[in-house]
Order: C-alpha cells, then structure tokens, then sequence
C-alpha cells in the first residue's frame, strides 16, 4: 500500500505550481483577450470605446508576465482590437494609424509586465 503525503518534506522544494508557468499565464492572457472581444462584439461598441477595454484587458494580462511576453500579449491585443473594435470581421490592415495603435498596445504590455527576461 502506498502513501501520499499532503505536505512537503522539510528542505524539500514543491514543484512549481501550474498556473505560475509562464506559457500558461499568457495563454489564460490571450484566452481574457478572447472574451474582451466576444464582449465588445456583442456589445457593439465603437471604436474607441471597443479599443480601450481591450487595451485594459491587456494591461491586467501583462501584470504576471516577463517583458517579452507582455510584448506578445500587446500584438495579441492590437489583433483583437483592430479585428474586432476598429474594423469588423476580424480584418487586420496596416495603416498609419492602425500601426499606432499596435505601437500603443505593445507599449502597454511592456509597462504592465513585471521587470524579467
């Protein structure tokens, strides 16, 4: 018969808990992007205001993140907001403008994001 043994043995280090894993914090990130988008579709917000909750959804998102991967959160807002805030269908354009705002979202995720790698 085997045992199981509820608490960690003095000196020894518990594994590392699976929502503390960097790849899964930024796939529940994207995930929250997801239903920010859902939300402001529904919703039928404007643009602007469309944009703006998208973009706080980002921050949050980038809060238990590293640098680089708040980056990655801030391109994946950018796509959410532009697809479904600014133009509808989820169409991406490059504009000088739309350029900006994927500026903005990356400058967000990098201000949001803890100081790491």
């Amino acid at each position: 018969m085997t045992s199981v043994h509820l608490l960690p043995r003095a000196g020894h280090h518990p594994e590392p808990r699976l929502l503390e894993e960097p790849a899964v914090r930024f796939g529940l990130g994207g995930f929250a992007l997801f239903l920010a988008a859902g939300l402001v579709s529904a919703l039928d917000l404007s643009a602007v205001p469309g944009s703006a909750v998208v973009l706080a959804v980002t921050a949050v998102a980038a809060l238990p993140l590293s640098r680089s991967l708040g980056s990655g959160i801030g391109i994946a807002g950018w796509a959410f907001a532009e697809g479904f805030a600014v133009h509808a269908y989820g169409e991406l354009t490059l504009a000088p403008a739309d350029l900006a705002l994927l500026a903005g979202f990356v400058l967000v995720g990098l201000a949001a994001a803890r100081s790491g790698s």
